[in-house]
C-alpha cells in the first residue's frame, strides 16, 4: 500500500511537470511565430505614451511641437528628510506651499505629484537634492516655439491621462481640440496638421494692431485677414492675448468674459459694424453692374423706409457720385444703392 501511495504521488508529480512544460513550449512557440510589432504594442502605457503630430503653417513654419521633459512627483514612505526636502524644493519652485508639501510629506500618504512638468534646470536642482523619495517620470509637452504668437488660434493643450512614466497630451481649446483626433491619431504617422495661416503675416498684423490698440488707448484688438478669392484666413488677431505655454486659467463666476486673454475677440466679441458695411452695398452694386465709380446717386434726404427716416450725418448734398458716397459715408447713398 505504501509503495501504491509513492507510485501514485510520482505519477502526479510528473504529470504537472509535464503541463508545466507545455505551457511553457506552448508560449515560446506562440511568441516565435508572432509579429515582431505585437509585444511592442502590448507593453503597459505605450498607449499614453502616443506621438502628438505637429501643427505647421500654410508655408510649413512650425507652430507647435512636443518637447521631451520631466515629471517630479514624491514617494513620502522612501524619504530620508521630508522636512528638509520640502524646505529645499520651495526653494526651487517658489509656488509651491511649504506648509502642505511638509504636511504631505511626513503624512500618511504613498504617492503625491510634486510637479507635471519641470526644466532641465529645475530636474537638476531636484536632483542635487539627493532624496531617494523624489523621483522623476518621462513627459512629452506641448511646446509653441513662437510664444502668444497666433494663440488664439492655436488654443493650447494639456495633459488627460496619466501615469509616471507617460502622460497623453489632449487639445483644451483653440485648432488643439477642433483636431485633437486627428493629432493624436497614429494612422497619420505624425504628419503635420497645416492651417491656412501665414506666420510671416500674423506676425505683421499683431505688430500693427498692437500698436494701434495702444494709440487708442483700446481695452482690446481683433483683426481677421482673409485671401478674397478662396475665403482662407490668413491671420487673426486678439488682444490682450497669452503665452499658451503658459496658458492661464478661465476666470471665475461674476467678471466679465472680455476682461480674460482667454477672451478671442475676433469670434467670440458681439460688434455693430455699422458703417463697415458700406463697402459691400457698393461693391455689390458695382459687380452686377448697376453703377460705377463715378455714377452719380441721389442723396436727397430724409430717406423713409416704412415708419423709419434714413438721414446723413451733415448735408452733403442733392447728389454725389458713389466714390464720395463711401468717402462721407452717406447713409441716404448707400441706402439709394442697397434700393437698386
Amino acid at each position: 500500500q505504501a509503495r501504491q501511495r509513492a507510485e501514485g504521488r510520482l505519477l502526479v508529480l510528473g504529470l504537472f511537470f509535464v503541463c508545466a512544460f507545455g505551457a511553457i513550449i506552448a508560449r515560446m512557440g506562440m511568441t516565435a511565430v508572432s509579429e515582431p510589432a505585437e509585444p511592442v504594442a502590448s507593453v503597459p502605457g505605450a498607449a499614453i505614451a502616443a506621438q502628438r503630430a505637429d501643427i505647421v503653417d500654410r508655408n510649413g513654419s512650425l507652430l507647435a511641437t512636443n518637447f521631451e521633459t520631466h515629471s517630479l512627483y514624491a514617494q513620502p514612505p522612501q524619504m530620508i528628510d521630508p522636512v528638509g526636502a520640502a524646505e529645499k524644493l520651495v526653494e526651487i519652485f517658489p509656488d509651491l506651499d511649504r506648509e502642505r508639501l511638509i504636511k504631505d510629506f511626513t503624512g500618511k500618504r504613498k504617492f503625491l505629484w510634486v510637479k507635471k512638468k519641470i526644466s532641465p534646470e529645475q530636474l537638476q536642482a531636484v536632483h542635487d537634492i539627493g532624496d531617494p523619495g523624489l523621483m522623476f517620470g518621462p513627459r512629452e509637452m506641448r511646446l509653441y516655439p513662437n510664444g502668444s504668437l497666433a494663440a488664439h488660434v492655436l488654443g493650447g493643450a494639456g495633459f488627460g491621462k496619466e501615469g509616471v512614466n507617460a502622460a497623453e497630451v489632449i487639445g483644451v481649446a483653440g485648432v488643439e481640440r477642433q483636431f485633437d483626433d486627428y493629432l493624436r491619431d497614429p494612422a497619420n504617422a505624425g504628419k503635420p496638421l497645416q492651417l491656412s495661416l501665414d506666420l510671416t503675416v500674423q506676425a505683421a498684423a499683431e505688430q500693427v494692431l498692437y500698436g494701434g490698440m495702444k494709440l487708442m488707448n483700446a481695452k482690446g484688438a481683433t483683426s481677421i485677414l482673409m485671401d478674397a478669392h478662396t475665403g482662407e484666413v490668413i491671420s487673426v488677431v486678439s488682444f490682450p492675448d497669452f503665452d499658451p505655454n503658459d496658458r492661464p486659467r478661465p476666470p471665475t463666476s461674476g467678471f466679465d468674459p472680455s476682461d480674460s486673454p482667454l477672451f478671442n475677440r475676433a469670434v467670440q466679441g458681439v460688434y455693430e459694424l455699422g458703417s463697415t458695411f458700406k463697402i459691400f452695398t457698393a461693391a455689390q452694386a458695382m459687380d452686377l453692374g448697376l453703377v460705377n465709380a463715378d455714377t452719380v446717386i441721389d442723396t436727397r434726404g430724409p430717406l423713409r423706409w416704412g415708419r423709419f427716416a434714413i438721414r446723413d450725418f451733415r448735408n452733403y448734398g442733392n447728389e454725389m457720385s458713389v466714390t464720395k458716397i463711401i468717402v462721407k459715408s452717406s447713409n441716404i447713398g448707400t441706402a439709394r444703392l442697397a434700393q437698386q
